[in-house]
């Protein structure tokens, strides 16, 4: 690398660090960290027994909601030296791709949180063999990944398998979500394989479709904006599943269903000790009031799997094939002039 690399110069390389550092936007990164933020501390205090409707919850999910807009804002008066520059992150496939993105995460981030948690409290299996157990879901993930990268390749285009991947993989979290104590090993292996298999179809198909209908100077910031439309997703939803968790089990001690028990120590002792801190004749009803709890959680993924199919939907038909790559270039040629038509100044 050091002896036969030689990288394009930046036309920027002669620029001063007053002017690097202006195009960092950092007004836009102050903004968004700031709702981001806000945000989690509110999803964190309700975790921790603060209602929704307190002082402090509102007035951090009220802050986070304004610090969004003046980011939005912000990023629409910089124009192309934003952060998330509007011209690219409005683009019908790039919007798509991370609004599926963030869909998918969301969806997927509670199940493979939660289902091993499932595994260690309602099986009572050990925390190796929860891993093990997990071993089909990844898999199956990497393979079907493969598989639908090779088919597109093939056929050219994305929006099939992002559409048909993430419907499977939707149907999976449905069936996730009727999961019992006394469920069998050939129902919780096939509704992980199932939703594996749909998302991993549907997984990666936002880079694709970025990179078929951007000009290449757009491609990075674009799979940068799929990138973290997936991390917000997935930490925003692992905040919320959290939360429904605790709070099916903090209502199921406000119901009288957990008498005599301390519903902290019972969550702060995890899913591998809580066996223990429960007598042995009240076991089975606490085994149906933690899976009914942990089913709510995957129940939350269902809608933003549906939505996540949906969204899919309006990815440009643009095919990612080597001999129509011609006509793309055309095509965003077509479109800048018209652009440069409709805003001749």
């Amino acid at each position: 690398m050091l002896l036969f690399f030689n990288p394009k110069r930046s036309n920027k390389a002669g620029r001063g660090f007053i002017e690097r550092l202006v195009d960092l936007d950092l007004i836009g990164n102050v903004l968004l960290l700031g709702a981001a933020v806000m945000f989690f501390l509110a999803l964190e205090y309700t975790t921790q027994g603060m209602a929704w409707g307190s002082a402090k919850v509102i007035g951090l999910l009220a802050g986070s909601f304004l610090a969004a807009l003046l980011f939005a804002a912000w990023q629409w008066r910089k124009g192309d030296g934003a952060l998330m520059p509007p011209r690219i992150i409005t683009q019908r496939t790039v919007a798509a791709s991370c609004g599926m993105a963030f869909m998918i995460y969301a969806a997927l981030i509670n199940l493979t949180f939660f289902l091993p948690v499932w595994f260690q409290a309602i099986r009572g299996v050990s925390a190796m063999r929860s891993g093990v157990n997990m071993i089909p879901y990844f898999v199956v993930n990497a393979v079907f990944s493969l598989a639908a990268g090779w088919f597109v390749s093939k056929v050219g285009y994305v929006t099939p398998p992002a559409v048909i991947g993430s419907a499977v993989g939707t149907a999976g979290l449905a069936l996730m979500t009727q999961l019992r104590v006394d469920a069998t090993t050939v129902q919780w292996a096939g509704y992980q394989v199932l939703t594996s298999a749909g998302f991993g179809i549907s997984i990666q198909q936002g880079f694709m479709a970025v990179q078929t209908v951007l000009r290449e100077e757009d491609i990075a910031i674009a799979t940068a904006a799929v990138v973290a439309s997936q991390s917000l997703g997935a930490a925003i939803f692992l905040s919320v599943g959290n939360s429904v968790f605790q709070g099916q089990l903090i209502r199921a001690t406000a119901a009288r269903l957990l008498d005599g028990l301390d519903i902290k120590k019972l969550i702060d002792g995890g899913a591998a000790s809580f066996r223990h801190l429960v007598p042995a004749e009240d076991l089975p009803a606490m085994l149906e009031i933690y899976n009914a709890a942990l089913t709510k959680v995957f129940i939350v993924s269902v809608p933003l799997g549906a939505l996540s199919a949906i969204i899919s939907c309006f990815i440009e038909w643009k095919s990612v094939r080597p001999a129509t790559r011609g006509d793309k270039e055309k095509a965003i040629q077509q479109e800048s002039g018209e652009e440069a038509e409709k805003n001749p100044g």
